[in-house]
Protein backbone atom coordinates (compact mmCIF):
# COMPACT_ATOMS: atom_id res chain seq x y z
CA UNK A 1 0.00 0.00 0.00
CA UNK A 2 1.39 3.21 -1.02
CA UNK A 3 0.33 7.15 -0.11
CA UNK A 4 0.81 10.12 -1.14
CA UNK A 5 3.74 12.06 0.37
CA UNK A 6 3.10 14.65 2.82
CA UNK A 7 3.51 17.84 1.94
CA UNK A 8 6.17 20.11 3.85
CA UNK A 9 5.00 23.18 5.75
CA UNK A 10 4.25 26.23 3.44
CA UNK A 11 7.04 28.74 3.68
CA UNK A 12 7.12 32.51 3.07
CA UNK A 13 9.18 33.56 1.14
CA UNK A 14 9.85 37.28 1.60
CA UNK A 15 12.28 39.33 -0.78
CA UNK A 16 15.37 39.93 0.08
CA UNK A 17 18.14 42.28 -0.97
CA UNK A 18 21.21 40.48 -2.63
CA UNK A 19 25.10 40.92 -1.15
CA UNK A 20 27.62 40.81 -3.42
CA UNK A 21 27.50 37.03 -3.35
CA UNK A 22 25.09 35.06 -3.40
CA UNK A 23 24.50 31.06 -4.07
CA UNK A 24 20.57 29.65 -3.41
CA UNK A 25 20.10 25.83 -4.58
CA UNK A 26 16.61 24.98 -4.37
CA UNK A 27 14.13 21.89 -4.83
CA UNK A 28 10.72 22.57 -5.49
CA UNK A 29 8.13 19.47 -5.07
CA UNK A 30 4.58 19.61 -6.77
CA UNK A 31 2.34 17.21 -5.51
CA UNK A 32 -1.08 17.81 -7.22
CA UNK A 33 -1.12 18.47 -10.96
CA UNK A 34 -2.71 22.02 -12.13
CA UNK A 35 -2.29 25.01 -14.44
CA UNK A 36 1.23 25.72 -15.14
CA UNK A 37 2.64 28.85 -13.27
CA UNK A 38 5.71 30.77 -13.47
CA UNK A 39 6.69 31.39 -9.73
CA UNK A 40 10.30 33.37 -8.60
CA UNK A 41 11.45 32.03 -5.62
CA UNK A 42 14.88 33.71 -5.47
CA UNK A 43 15.67 36.39 -7.56
CA UNK A 44 18.94 39.08 -7.96
CA UNK A 45 18.31 40.11 -11.23
CA UNK A 46 16.22 43.32 -11.75
CA UNK A 47 14.34 43.39 -14.98
CA UNK A 48 15.28 46.11 -17.31
CA UNK A 49 12.92 48.99 -18.13
CA UNK A 50 13.93 49.38 -21.62
CA UNK A 51 15.30 46.00 -23.39
CA UNK A 52 18.98 45.82 -24.76
CA UNK A 53 19.52 44.33 -27.76
CA UNK A 54 22.25 42.90 -29.37
CA UNK A 55 22.97 41.28 -33.37
CA UNK A 56 25.00 38.61 -34.70
CA UNK A 57 25.96 37.75 -38.52
CA UNK A 58 26.19 34.08 -37.95
CA UNK A 59 25.46 33.58 -41.81
CA UNK A 60 29.16 31.81 -42.38
CA UNK A 61 29.67 29.82 -39.27
CA UNK A 62 31.48 27.00 -39.63
CA UNK A 63 31.93 27.17 -43.71
CA UNK A 64 28.31 26.47 -43.95
CA UNK A 65 25.10 28.80 -45.03
CA UNK A 66 23.43 29.93 -42.07
CA UNK A 67 20.38 31.46 -42.57
CA UNK A 68 16.93 31.32 -43.17
CA UNK A 69 15.68 29.97 -39.69
CA UNK A 70 12.06 29.46 -38.32
CA UNK A 71 12.37 29.64 -34.61
CA UNK A 72 14.67 28.13 -32.00
CA UNK A 73 14.80 26.50 -28.89
CA UNK A 74 16.69 26.52 -25.91
CA UNK A 75 18.45 23.25 -23.82
CA UNK A 76 19.15 24.88 -20.55
CA UNK A 77 22.55 26.25 -21.99
CA UNK A 78 22.24 26.63 -26.12
CA UNK A 79 19.91 27.79 -28.37
CA UNK A 80 19.37 25.82 -31.68
CA UNK A 81 18.17 27.70 -34.83
CA UNK A 82 15.75 25.49 -36.58
CA UNK A 83 16.42 25.18 -40.71
CA UNK A 84 14.66 26.44 -43.29
CA UNK A 85 16.30 27.54 -46.45
CA UNK A 86 18.73 29.46 -47.29
CA UNK A 87 16.92 31.78 -50.31
CA UNK A 88 13.09 32.60 -51.09
CA UNK A 89 13.50 29.61 -53.68
CA UNK A 90 11.31 26.61 -52.37
CA UNK A 91 14.58 24.29 -53.86
CA UNK A 92 17.08 25.71 -51.30
CA UNK A 93 15.73 24.04 -48.36
CA UNK A 94 18.80 22.90 -46.01
CA UNK A 95 19.27 21.55 -42.52
CA UNK A 96 21.84 23.46 -41.35
CA UNK A 97 21.18 23.61 -37.75
CA UNK A 98 23.21 26.78 -35.68
CA UNK A 99 24.09 26.66 -32.24
CA UNK A 100 24.50 29.54 -29.84
CA UNK A 101 26.43 28.87 -26.45
CA UNK A 102 24.85 30.97 -23.95
CA UNK A 103 27.61 31.07 -21.57
CA UNK A 104 29.87 32.92 -24.17
CA UNK A 105 30.23 35.83 -25.47
CA UNK A 106 27.30 36.46 -27.93
CA UNK A 107 29.55 38.58 -30.35
CA UNK A 108 32.43 36.09 -30.28
CA UNK A 109 32.46 33.52 -33.15
CA UNK A 110 33.92 30.60 -31.15
CA UNK A 111 30.28 31.22 -28.95
CA UNK A 112 28.93 29.79 -32.40
CA UNK A 113 28.60 26.07 -34.45
CA UNK A 114 26.60 24.44 -37.47
CA UNK A 115 26.06 21.03 -38.09
CA UNK A 116 24.67 20.21 -41.08
CA UNK A 117 22.01 17.43 -40.26
CA UNK A 118 20.52 16.77 -43.70
CA UNK A 119 20.98 13.18 -44.87
CA UNK A 120 20.72 11.97 -40.98
CA UNK A 121 19.80 8.37 -40.85
CA UNK A 122 19.69 7.94 -44.50
CA UNK A 123 16.79 10.12 -44.77
CA UNK A 124 16.10 13.66 -46.57
CA UNK A 125 16.24 15.70 -43.37
CA UNK A 126 15.82 19.43 -44.63
CA UNK A 127 13.42 22.41 -43.58
CA UNK A 128 12.32 22.16 -39.64
CA UNK A 129 9.47 24.60 -38.52
CA UNK A 130 10.29 24.93 -34.91
CA UNK A 131 11.64 22.40 -32.12
CA UNK A 132 10.99 21.18 -28.63
CA UNK A 133 13.32 20.35 -25.82
CA UNK A 134 12.27 16.92 -23.90
CA UNK A 135 14.98 17.23 -21.56
CA UNK A 136 17.77 15.25 -23.14
CA UNK A 137 16.69 15.36 -26.91
CA UNK A 138 15.96 18.36 -29.21
CA UNK A 139 13.36 17.46 -31.67
CA UNK A 140 12.73 19.40 -34.62
CA UNK A 141 9.63 20.03 -36.51
CA UNK A 142 9.54 18.83 -39.94
CA UNK A 143 7.97 20.47 -42.66
CA UNK A 144 8.41 20.10 -46.47
CA UNK A 145 11.51 19.03 -48.77
CA UNK A 146 10.95 21.82 -51.71
CA UNK A 147 8.58 18.58 -53.35
CA UNK A 148 6.47 18.12 -51.06
CA UNK A 149 5.43 18.40 -47.15
CA UNK A 150 7.23 15.87 -44.94
CA UNK A 151 7.03 13.71 -41.92
CA UNK A 152 10.84 12.86 -41.48
CA UNK A 153 11.15 14.17 -37.43
CA UNK A 154 14.74 14.78 -36.84
CA UNK A 155 16.15 14.60 -33.43
CA UNK A 156 19.47 15.45 -31.49
CA UNK A 157 20.91 13.93 -28.14
CA UNK A 158 22.34 16.40 -26.40
CA UNK A 159 24.28 14.53 -24.28
CA UNK A 160 26.49 13.63 -27.34
CA UNK A 161 28.45 15.90 -29.35
CA UNK A 162 26.66 18.46 -31.34
CA UNK A 163 28.97 17.57 -34.57
CA UNK A 164 28.92 13.59 -34.36
CA UNK A 165 26.59 12.04 -36.27
CA UNK A 166 25.87 9.50 -33.82
CA UNK A 167 24.43 12.13 -31.74
CA UNK A 168 21.42 13.03 -34.93
CA UNK A 169 18.53 10.25 -35.49
CA UNK A 170 15.64 10.15 -37.65
CA UNK A 171 12.65 8.85 -38.50
CA UNK A 172 9.66 9.15 -40.64
CA UNK A 173 6.16 9.09 -39.40
CA UNK A 174 4.82 8.82 -42.66
CA UNK A 175 2.44 12.02 -42.82
CA UNK A 176 2.84 14.06 -45.48
CA UNK A 177 1.72 17.28 -43.73
CA UNK A 178 3.59 20.20 -43.28
CA UNK A 179 4.36 20.78 -38.94
CA UNK A 180 4.23 24.18 -37.94
CA UNK A 181 5.55 24.60 -34.67
CA UNK A 182 5.26 21.90 -31.88
CA UNK A 183 4.12 21.61 -27.93
CA UNK A 184 5.63 19.69 -25.35
CA UNK A 185 3.94 18.43 -22.34
CA UNK A 186 6.18 16.72 -20.31
CA UNK A 187 6.08 13.48 -22.26
CA UNK A 188 4.44 14.01 -25.69
CA UNK A 189 5.51 16.10 -28.38
CA UNK A 190 2.46 17.54 -30.37
CA UNK A 191 3.33 18.84 -33.55
CA UNK A 192 1.15 21.33 -35.47
CA UNK A 193 -0.42 20.82 -38.54
CA UNK A 194 -0.28 23.29 -41.22
CA UNK A 195 -0.90 22.22 -44.54
CA UNK A 196 -0.97 18.81 -46.47
CA UNK A 197 0.32 17.43 -50.06
CA UNK A 198 -0.82 14.60 -51.97
CA UNK A 199 2.05 12.74 -53.62
CA UNK A 200 3.26 13.07 -56.52
CA UNK A 201 1.26 16.34 -56.90
CA UNK A 202 2.67 19.65 -57.18
CA UNK A 203 3.52 21.36 -53.03
CA UNK A 204 0.69 23.85 -52.90
CA UNK A 205 -1.27 25.69 -49.66
CA UNK A 206 -4.21 25.03 -50.92
CA UNK A 207 -5.23 21.65 -48.61
CA UNK A 208 -5.37 22.77 -45.31
CA UNK A 209 -4.19 20.31 -42.51
CA UNK A 210 -6.27 19.26 -39.02
CA UNK A 211 -3.77 15.99 -38.46
CA UNK A 212 -1.67 16.23 -35.33
CA UNK A 213 0.91 14.02 -34.76
CA UNK A 214 1.86 13.37 -31.51
CA UNK A 215 5.24 11.42 -30.21
CA UNK A 216 5.58 9.59 -27.18
CA UNK A 217 9.24 10.93 -26.27
CA UNK A 218 9.94 8.25 -23.76
CA UNK A 219 8.61 5.49 -25.96
CA UNK A 220 11.01 4.52 -29.00
CA UNK A 221 12.30 6.92 -31.45
CA UNK A 222 12.00 4.64 -34.20
CA UNK A 223 8.75 2.92 -33.75
CA UNK A 224 6.12 3.88 -35.72
CA UNK A 225 3.20 2.99 -32.57
CA UNK A 226 5.40 6.29 -30.51
CA UNK A 227 3.32 8.13 -33.31
CA UNK A 228 -0.30 8.56 -33.06
CA UNK A 229 -2.70 11.05 -35.42
CA UNK A 230 -5.97 13.05 -33.97
CA UNK A 231 -7.81 14.69 -37.13
CA UNK A 232 -9.13 18.24 -35.41
CA UNK A 233 -11.74 18.80 -38.48
CA UNK A 234 -13.92 16.36 -36.36
CA UNK A 235 -14.30 19.52 -34.36
CA UNK A 236 -15.13 21.64 -37.16
CA UNK A 237 -14.26 22.51 -41.10
CA UNK A 238 -12.22 25.09 -40.14
CA UNK A 239 -10.40 23.79 -37.38
CA UNK A 240 -7.64 23.72 -39.41
CA UNK A 241 -3.95 25.34 -40.48
CA UNK A 242 -2.24 26.13 -37.13
CA UNK A 243 1.03 27.49 -36.27
CA UNK A 244 2.49 26.92 -33.20
CA UNK A 245 1.41 25.62 -29.88
CA UNK A 246 1.43 26.05 -26.28
CA UNK A 247 0.74 24.22 -23.36
CA UNK A 248 -0.31 25.40 -19.49
CA UNK A 249 -0.20 22.41 -17.54
CA UNK A 250 -3.30 20.31 -18.32
CA UNK A 251 -4.03 22.01 -22.13
CA UNK A 252 -2.35 22.17 -25.07
CA UNK A 253 -3.50 24.80 -27.68
CA UNK A 254 -3.15 24.58 -31.12
CA UNK A 255 -2.79 28.12 -32.60
CA UNK A 256 -4.72 28.88 -35.54
CA UNK A 257 -2.99 30.77 -38.38
CA UNK A 258 -5.92 31.62 -41.03
CA UNK A 259 -9.64 30.14 -39.96
CA UNK A 260 -9.55 31.53 -36.40
CA UNK A 261 -10.40 28.57 -34.69
CA UNK A 262 -8.51 28.06 -31.53
CA UNK A 263 -7.91 24.50 -30.52
CA UNK A 264 -6.88 22.86 -27.89
CA UNK A 265 -6.25 18.92 -26.03
CA UNK A 266 -7.16 17.86 -22.74
CA UNK A 267 -4.01 16.09 -21.83
CA UNK A 268 -5.76 13.86 -18.83
CA UNK A 269 -7.51 12.20 -21.24
CA UNK A 270 -7.25 10.18 -24.23
CA UNK A 271 -5.54 11.68 -27.43
CA UNK A 272 -8.02 9.59 -29.57
CA UNK A 273 -10.99 10.30 -27.98
CA UNK A 274 -12.93 13.93 -29.52
CA UNK A 275 -14.57 14.56 -25.85
CA UNK A 276 -10.52 15.67 -24.84
CA UNK A 277 -10.61 18.00 -27.44
CA UNK A 278 -12.53 21.61 -27.66
CA UNK A 279 -12.15 24.10 -30.21
CA UNK A 280 -13.66 27.97 -29.98
CA UNK A 281 -14.10 30.27 -32.86
CA UNK A 282 -12.38 33.61 -31.63
CA UNK A 283 -12.66 35.19 -34.79
CA UNK A 284 -16.03 37.48 -32.86
CA UNK A 285 -13.50 38.36 -29.82
CA UNK A 286 -10.69 39.96 -32.24
CA UNK A 287 -8.50 37.68 -33.22
CA UNK A 288 -6.77 37.54 -36.86
CA UNK A 289 -3.97 35.24 -38.18
CA UNK A 290 -1.45 34.23 -35.73
CA UNK A 291 1.92 32.37 -35.45
CA UNK A 292 2.37 31.23 -32.04
CA UNK A 293 0.97 31.90 -28.71
CA UNK A 294 3.32 32.86 -25.28
CA UNK A 295 1.64 31.50 -21.85
CA UNK A 296 2.64 33.98 -18.90
CA UNK A 297 1.15 31.33 -15.83
CA UNK A 298 -2.10 32.52 -16.56
CA UNK A 299 -2.84 33.53 -19.44
CA UNK A 300 -2.47 33.15 -23.20
CA UNK A 301 -1.32 35.52 -25.80
CA UNK A 302 -1.68 35.21 -29.64
CA UNK A 303 0.88 36.35 -31.70
CA UNK A 304 -0.84 38.44 -34.49
CA UNK A 305 0.39 37.73 -38.07
CA UNK A 306 0.42 40.73 -40.01
CA UNK A 307 -1.48 43.24 -38.01
CA UNK A 308 -1.73 44.35 -34.80
CA UNK A 309 -5.14 42.95 -33.33
CA UNK A 310 -3.81 41.59 -30.20
CA UNK A 311 -5.87 38.59 -27.92
CA UNK A 312 -5.58 36.77 -24.93
CA UNK A 313 -6.99 33.95 -23.10
CA UNK A 314 -7.53 33.85 -19.35
CA UNK A 315 -6.87 30.16 -19.04
CA UNK A 316 -8.61 29.49 -15.95
CA UNK A 317 -11.67 30.22 -16.79
CA UNK A 318 -14.28 28.68 -19.63
CA UNK A 319 -12.37 27.88 -23.09
CA UNK A 320 -15.86 28.56 -25.21
CA UNK A 321 -16.93 31.58 -23.28
CA UNK A 322 -16.45 34.96 -25.35
CA UNK A 323 -16.13 36.58 -21.80
CA UNK A 324 -13.04 34.27 -21.18
CA UNK A 325 -11.27 36.54 -23.71
CA UNK A 326 -9.64 39.97 -24.28
CA UNK A 327 -8.95 42.04 -27.24
CA UNK A 328 -6.48 45.61 -27.89
CA UNK A 329 -5.57 47.47 -30.87
CA UNK A 330 -1.81 47.87 -30.61
CA UNK A 331 -1.12 49.84 -33.79
CA UNK A 332 1.35 52.46 -33.65
CA UNK A 333 2.34 52.17 -30.25
CA UNK A 334 5.08 53.94 -29.19
CA UNK A 335 4.79 56.16 -31.93
CA UNK A 336 6.10 53.22 -34.66
CA UNK A 337 4.47 50.48 -36.56
CA UNK A 338 3.25 47.72 -34.53
CA UNK A 339 1.49 45.30 -36.32
CA UNK A 340 2.35 42.08 -37.09
CA UNK A 341 4.63 39.33 -35.37
CA UNK A 342 5.69 35.93 -35.08
CA UNK A 343 6.61 34.24 -31.61
CA UNK A 344 7.25 36.13 -28.39
CA UNK A 345 8.47 35.21 -24.75
CA UNK A 346 7.80 35.84 -21.18
CA UNK A 347 10.14 37.00 -18.76
CA UNK A 348 8.49 36.95 -15.44
CA UNK A 349 7.01 39.81 -16.07
CA UNK A 350 6.48 41.72 -19.41
CA UNK A 351 5.55 39.77 -22.60
CA UNK A 352 7.46 40.41 -25.37
CA UNK A 353 6.23 39.55 -29.15
CA UNK A 354 9.17 39.08 -32.12
CA UNK A 355 8.44 41.49 -35.23
CA UNK A 356 8.49 39.88 -38.54
CA UNK A 357 5.82 41.29 -41.35
CA UNK A 358 3.21 43.77 -40.97
CA UNK A 359 1.12 45.80 -43.95
CA UNK A 360 3.80 47.83 -46.30
CA UNK A 361 3.65 51.65 -45.81
CA UNK A 362 4.08 53.47 -48.99
CA UNK A 363 7.39 52.87 -50.72
CA UNK A 364 7.97 50.59 -47.74
CA UNK A 365 9.30 47.37 -46.35
CA UNK A 366 6.90 44.46 -44.96
CA UNK A 367 9.72 43.29 -42.95
CA UNK A 368 10.40 44.93 -39.90
CA UNK A 369 11.51 45.10 -36.49
CA UNK A 370 9.51 46.71 -34.13
CA UNK A 371 9.17 44.95 -31.01
CA UNK A 372 6.28 45.14 -28.86
CA UNK A 373 6.20 44.85 -25.07
CA UNK A 374 3.09 44.25 -22.49
CA UNK A 375 3.49 44.82 -18.97
CA UNK A 376 1.32 42.06 -17.42
CA UNK A 377 0.91 43.75 -13.81
CA UNK A 378 -1.63 46.34 -15.80
CA UNK A 379 -5.06 46.14 -17.43
CA UNK A 380 -4.50 44.43 -21.06
CA UNK A 381 -6.36 47.54 -22.10
CA UNK A 382 -4.33 50.27 -20.68
CA UNK A 383 -2.26 51.51 -23.68
CA UNK A 384 0.11 52.75 -21.20
CA UNK A 385 0.66 49.22 -20.13
CA UNK A 386 2.14 48.61 -23.83
CA UNK A 387 5.66 50.03 -25.56
CA UNK A 388 7.57 49.43 -28.75
CA UNK A 389 10.74 48.98 -29.71
CA UNK A 390 12.70 50.08 -33.01
CA UNK A 391 15.84 47.76 -33.35
CA UNK A 392 16.07 47.63 -36.88
CA UNK A 393 19.70 48.76 -36.98
CA UNK A 394 21.49 47.17 -33.99
CA UNK A 395 24.95 46.80 -33.77
CA UNK A 396 25.03 48.37 -37.09
CA UNK A 397 23.48 45.24 -38.75
CA UNK A 398 20.16 45.52 -40.85
CA UNK A 399 18.12 43.55 -38.17
CA UNK A 400 14.87 42.97 -39.96
CA UNK A 401 12.43 40.03 -40.14
CA UNK A 402 12.59 37.27 -37.48
CA UNK A 403 10.86 34.28 -36.86
CA UNK A 404 10.19 33.61 -33.05
CA UNK A 405 12.90 32.26 -31.00
CA UNK A 406 14.16 31.04 -27.58
CA UNK A 407 14.05 32.50 -24.49
CA UNK A 408 16.84 31.28 -22.17
CA UNK A 409 15.44 32.48 -18.52
CA UNK A 410 17.13 36.36 -19.50
CA UNK A 411 18.04 37.05 -22.98
CA UNK A 412 15.55 36.08 -26.04
CA UNK A 413 17.14 34.84 -29.38
CA UNK A 414 14.81 35.89 -32.47
CA UNK A 415 16.07 33.45 -35.43
CA UNK A 416 16.65 35.62 -38.49
CA UNK A 417 14.80 34.80 -41.75
CA UNK A 418 14.49 37.75 -44.17
CA UNK A 419 14.85 41.49 -44.35
CA UNK A 420 13.73 42.07 -48.27
CA UNK A 421 17.16 42.50 -49.37
CA UNK A 422 17.05 40.65 -52.29
CA UNK A 423 16.69 36.47 -52.73
CA UNK A 424 18.69 35.75 -49.71
CA UNK A 425 17.68 34.93 -46.52
CA UNK A 426 19.62 36.22 -43.79
CA UNK A 427 21.47 34.80 -40.56
CA UNK A 428 21.59 37.63 -38.16
CA UNK A 429 20.76 36.87 -35.09
CA UNK A 430 19.35 38.96 -32.42
CA UNK A 431 19.48 38.86 -28.56
CA UNK A 432 16.98 40.48 -26.76
CA UNK A 433 18.04 41.31 -22.98
CA UNK A 434 15.71 42.04 -20.66
CA UNK A 435 17.79 41.47 -17.21
CA UNK A 436 19.79 44.11 -15.50
CA UNK A 437 22.86 43.66 -13.58
CA UNK A 438 22.14 44.12 -10.26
Amino acid sequence: MSSKPTPPPTVDLTPIKAGSALTVEARITAYEAGVEAMQPIVSHWQPLATPRFNAYDATLTDGLTCSGYYGAVFDGRHVYGCPIRSHRERDTVHGHVLRCDTHGDFHDPASWEAYDAGGTDELNTVCYYGAAFDGRHVIFAPRDDSHGYHSRVLRYDTTGPFKDADAWSAFDADLPHSAQGAAFDGQHVYFCPGYESIPGEPMTEGLLSGKVLRMDTGADFKDAASYRVFDTTVLGSDAVCFDGGAFDGRFVYFVPLIKGVVVRHDTQGDFDDANSWEAFDAKPVGIGMNVGAVFDGHWLYFCAYGHPSMVRYDTRKPFADASSWEQYDAANTSGIDTGGFDGGFFDGRYVTFCPWTRTAPPGGSGYHCNYLRFDTTRSFDDPSAWTGYDASATDGLVSLGYNAGAFDGGSFYAAPLYAEDGEAFHGRMMRVDTLGGD
